[in-house]
């Protein structure tokens, strides 16, 4: 590093520190600031602003405590859950005290809900800085504007599959009490509801993959 670099590198570390950082983090922050601006090419001031005003910010998305402060638990929780348990579970959890109180300094905005569901986004540039920036933008907006996962549409055949089935055997009069009519309609109940929850499964699979 040249010595501009690393005394701006050595205030930034401070800054950090003061600013209730811990000092290993502060470290790896920096480090890896230095890191990015050597890649590019600029000097670490040019890319990243002033030391403090950088420094207020990675504060403010680090949401550290103090140097010097309780260490009874740890104060970020990152867990996962499928989709039949979040609700309980988040529910659950924040009953226990736990919150989402950094979305906001992080830069995330509620923008839109659905049922018991909140949908949050934020700007890539929050995250990776002018890495961000799109080198080729799509030139119109997608033209679809329902996306559904493969198994929903698999059970839906399946369910009505099995309507239009039993329908059919009530107009031929052989009714679900006959005994062949009846284990068909089981069959092909179950049929569907396994293929179902294989196409489920294997969806949840690759998203969580």
């Amino acid at each position: 590093m040249t010595g501009k670099t690393t005394a701006y590198a050595e205030r930034l570390s401070a800054l950090l520190r003061e600013r209730g950082m811990a000092p290993a983090r502060a470290e790896e922050l920096v480090a890896e600031l230095t890191a990015y601006a050597a890649e590019a090419g600029s000097p670490l001031e040019e890319e990243f602003g002033p030391a403090g005003e950088l420094a207020d910010q990675l504060t403010r998305r680090e949401g550290a405590d103090a140097v010097d402060g309780p260490e009874d638990g740890p104060d970020t929780w990152v867990w996962t859950a499928d989709a039949l348990q979040e609700v309980e579970l988040l529910a659950r959890f924040g009953g226990q005290g736990w919150e989402a109180e950094r979305l906001a300094t992080e830069g995330w905005e509620l923008f839109g809900t659905w049922g018991p569901f909140a949908y949050f986004k934020r700007p890539e540039a929050a995250v990776t800085g002018p890495a961000a920036q799109l080198s080729a933008p799509p030139p119109a907006r997608p033209r679809r504007r329902v996306y559904s996962a493969p198994w929903i549409l698999v059970t839906l055949a399946a369910a009505v599959a099995v309507a239009v089935a039993t329908v059919l055997l009530a107009g031929s009069g052989a009714g679900l009490t006959d005994g062949a009519s009846l284990a068909g309609a089981l069959v092909g109940l179950t049929a569907g509801g396994l293929l179902g929850a294989w196409a489920w499964r294997k969806a949840a699979r690759r998203h969580t993959g």
